[in-house]
């Protein structure tokens, strides 16, 4: 048993001695698990911004605005497609007028006789009297370009005429 014990005595110093390893065991890393997320509630679609404009509009005998060479050198409003339009009118002069937009490419005839040709408008303000102020609102056309625009008063076209040029947002 002497033996025994010698030989158990050098099993125990030479692994004192060791040390063991200098490697570490290794260690379960907590795996981390995934949490359940409800599923976000969708954000509800947010308004469209409404893109507006607002147009003055002189009405003189016989021509809009500030020169009185309409044919020549009509004047121009322009407006985003789609917009929410407001057009303020002012008659300045002694006759009635009004403010009409013509459809796109159409062929206007001269004279231009309201009651005949009403099917070529698109949109139109009411009549106003000579000194009359008025405020009226369209949506502008979605096709981009060039429009006429009358007096439809029988007689006021060609000479009483402007443009209204329809442009991307």
């Amino acid at each position: 048993m002497g033996r025994y014990l010698v030989s158990w005595l050098l099993v125990l110093g030479v692994l004192s001695g060791c040390g063991g390893s200098s490697t570490p065991e290794p260690t379960a890393t907590p795996v981390p698990t995934a949490t359940p997320v409800a599923a976000a509630e969708p954000e509800a679609p947010s308004a469209q911004a409404v893109i507006a404009a607002t147009l003055e509009v002189a009405m003189h005998d016989i021509y809009f605005g500030e020169d009185n060479n309409n044919l020549a050198e009509p004047p121009v409003w322009r407006v985003p497609a789609g917009a929410e339009v407001t057009v303020n009118l002012e008659n300045l002069g002694g006759l009635d007028h009004n403010w009409a937009i013509v459809q796109k490419d159409a062929e206007l005839p001269v004279p231009f006789m309201p009651d005949q040709n009403s099917d070529l408008i698109l949109w139109a303000a009411g009549v106003l009297a000579a000194g009359e102020k008025t405020t009226d609102t369209f949506t502008a056309p979605v096709e981009l370009g060039e429009y006429i625009v009358i007096c439809t008063v029988a007689g006021h076209y060609p000479a009483m005429q402007g443009r209204l040029v329809v442009e991307s947002m």
